[in-house]
């Protein structure tokens, strides 16, 4: 046995004293670098922007019937597009979409009833509440809010998130107006 474990300590001492292989040093070239141009193409719904949500139901509620009211307006342009209903393929509704110069309102039209989708006000020839509309200042609607605004996103809609009005400032000036409804 003694010889044994003298054996393996020779054996040892031998592995930990061979010295191992030296590899040769690899010269690294620098490539050129390239510069490639990426334009992002992110929806404006994924883009997180810091924003203050109001709760305010009557208020949101009565924007959506001025918005209701704007849709009669004679100046826009209307373009219909049959869609089959997603509950009953039997059925053909109809996708309104509203345009003038920077507007354009988008309506889902059934055998019921007609709701607003979606609409993106871009003209000061159209106000809310008499004062709210393109080129207004953030105090305006701070003052119908009566509440600090402290960002240029403001949203104004209801607690489950499905009617959201987005008003847009820049420099303290209303530069669009953003409509999100639900319509299923």
């Amino acid at each position: 046995m003694r010889k044994f474990s003298t054996l393996i300590l020779i054996l040892l001492i031998l592995v930990s004293c061979s010295q191992k292989e030296t590899k040769k040093a690899e010269s690294i070239t620098q490539k050129p670098i390239t510069k490639l141009k990426l334009e992002l193409q992110i929806p404006i719904e994924e883009i997180a922007l810091p924003e203050q949500y109001f709760e305010i139901d009557s208020l949101r509620s009565r924007l959506e019937s001025e918005l209701n009211e704007l849709i009669l307006n004679p100046k826009f342009n209307l373009k219909i597009k049959p869609i089959i209903n997603t509950h009953n393929k039997t059925i053909t509704d109809t996708i309104k979409t509203l345009t003038f110069d920077k507007t354009k309102i988008q309506s889902y039209k059934s055998l019921k009833r007609e709701l607003i989708c979606k609409a993106e006000i871009g003209n000061s020839e159209f106000a809310f509440l008499d004062s709210i509309k393109i080129g207004a200042k953030k105090r305006t609607l701070k003052n119908i809010i009566k509440s600090e605004l402290q960002s240029d996103f403001i949203k104004i809609g209801d607690l489950e998130g499905n009617s959201v009005f987005l008003f847009i400032f820049e420099n303290d000036t209303l530069k669009t107006i953003d409509y999100q409804g639900y319509a299923d």
